[in-house]
């Protein structure tokens, strides 16, 4: 009671071959290098992130101190002096002091045949200078305000 097919059926017949099967799946190759570099930029990033929040805390606990000894003393606390420009009798300089519960950074211009003057003054909280001075990223005048704060002990 066999009965003989004759004909297949042609629903069932494999229209892909191999190769274009293979063509149309989606294919990602990632280089080992590249991933490696975003892993390290990533870490890099995180550290610096944590570089500046302990260098935050720092900071801002030294003014606090020298804050107090400036209230009590009722004089300012020097944290920066640099030299801009000097020539025979004239200089410029940048500085900043710590005064009661605010910072001044100024710029002056004296001696010589020029007037004394005040270039830029700029007056600081303690927390928008601590914020100026990490995003400045000027690491010289960071890291010598961090050694004048750690002198007056």
């Amino acid at each position: 009671m066999a009965k003989k097919r004759e004909i297949s059926l042609k629903s069932y017949q494999i229209h892909n071959s191999n190769e274009n099967y293979q063509s149309k799946k989606n294919k990602v190759y990632v280089s080992i290098h590249e991933s490696h570099n975003k892993q390290s930029t990533i870490k890099e990033e995180e550290q610096n992130v944590i570089i500046k929040q302990w260098l935050t805390e720092r900071l801002k606990d030294k003014l606090q101190r020298a804050n107090i000894l400036s209230l009590h003393h009722h004089k300012p606390i020097h944290l920066f002096r640099k030299s801009i420009e000097e020539s025979d009798n004239a200089a410029e300089e940048e500085i900043i002091y710590l005064t009661g519960n605010h910072i001044v950074h100024m710029i002056y211009a004296y001696g010589g045949f020029i007037p004394s003057t005040f270039k830029t003054i700029e007056v600081f909280t303690l927390d928008k200078f601590i914020k100026w001075i990490i995003q400045e990223k000027n690491k010289d005048l960071l890291f010598q305000c961090i050694e004048e704060l750690e002198q007056q002990k």
